[in-house]
């Protein structure tokens, strides 16, 4: 069973990462982070969430923290919860990208 622990916490990672550097919901911290240039740590969080790379290292580190508390059913329930429906939206964004690529292929073989 851990097997499946190891692979949700890979794509809550994954999704975590996506969802802090590259979305419209984090944009304004992303901005506030940015228009502080002046402050060190400031520029040391933008640059950290302006990078996916970078952030993610920092987002295993607290996924795996997240994975030991569950792990010892020490993870609060409503973590517990949001976890799970985070690694099902990045799960459903997959199927649904695939879904659109197969959809669109054929789409154009009947153009043609």
């Amino acid at each position: 069973m851990l097997a499946l622990e190891v692979i949700c916490t890979i794509i809550l990672i994954e999704a975590i990462t996506n969802l802090v550097s590259k979305s419209d919901l984090f944009k304004p911290i992303r901005e506030f982070l940015f228009n502080k240039g002046e402050n060190k740590l400031f520029r040391f969080m933008h640059a950290l969430v302006d990078c996916p790379y970078c952030l993610s290292v920092w987002v295993s580190l607290l996924c795996v923290v997240l994975l030991y508390l569950y792990i010892n059913n020490w993870l609060p329930f409503v973590l517990v919860l949001t976890c799970i429906s985070i690694v099902f939206h990045r799960l459903s964004n997959i199927f649904h990208f695939t879904i659109d690529r197969i959809e669109g292929n054929s789409n154009e073989n009947l153009l043609e």
